[in-house]
């Protein structure tokens, strides 16, 4: 009767073990990034990133991986600001993400955005703010333009929360009106201790 239940037990101890972790590979961002020459990024995207970023000779190209999920990332800066630009394995563009500084987003909108971060905890630090062009045309012209007008659909953060002397990271995803749409844990980093 005892192995039974030592048994029974280990099953249980198990499976609550891959349940947890599959709700957690869900759910969170474990990324990770290693530069790649040209060549090794996928053709079709090439001559539209060189089109569209202007930047031409200083674009660095890397391949991601978060999970399961492989895509390829251009990043070059332009006229004082950090652009990055994503497709897929087959070169389809997905989006285009513009680092920016708090200071660019209306103080209505970033006070909204801030309730909201409030609410996860008290303490928190805003560590990296990006708008997000999501890309649903592939025509060289009509991003450009998007560009050019400032036409983004959301803003995309990377924030560092502290509860109970514990620090943790989130990726959120804030609609242009500052609505918060989506929200995933971020793998922690090793100088946490100087944020707080």
């Amino acid at each position: 009767m005892m192995k039974f239940k030592i048994l029974l037990f280990l099953i249980f101890a198990f499976a609550k073990a891959d349940f947890t972790t599959a709700q957690q590979n869900t759910n969170s961002k474990v990324e990770q990034e290693e530069r790649i020459e040209i060549e090794d990024f996928p053709v079709q995207a090439r001559s539209l990133i060189y089109t569209i970023s202007k930047a031409r000779r200083k674009i660095k190209y890397y391949r991601e991986t978060d999970g399961s999920f492989v895509s390829y990332e251009a990043k070059y800066k332009l006229s004082g600001h950090r652009y990055s630009v994503e497709c897929d394995e087959n070169g389809v563009l997905i989006d285009i993400e513009v680092r920016i500084k708090k200071r660019h987003i209306e103080s209505i909108i970033f006070n909204k955005i801030s309730s909201e971060l409030a609410v996860i905890s008290k303490r928190f630090n805003i560590e990296k703010i990006q708008k997000q062009y999501v890309i649903d045309d592939q025509d060289a012209s009509i991003i450009s333009n998007r560009l050019e007008n400032d036409e983004f659909d959301n803003y995309e953060m990377i924030v560092a929360f502290k509860e109970e002397h514990k620090i943790y990271r989130k990726e959120l995803l804030f609609s242009r009106e500052g609505i918060l749409l989506k929200q995933r844990a971020v793998k922690k980093l090793k100088y946490d201790f100087i944020l707080f």
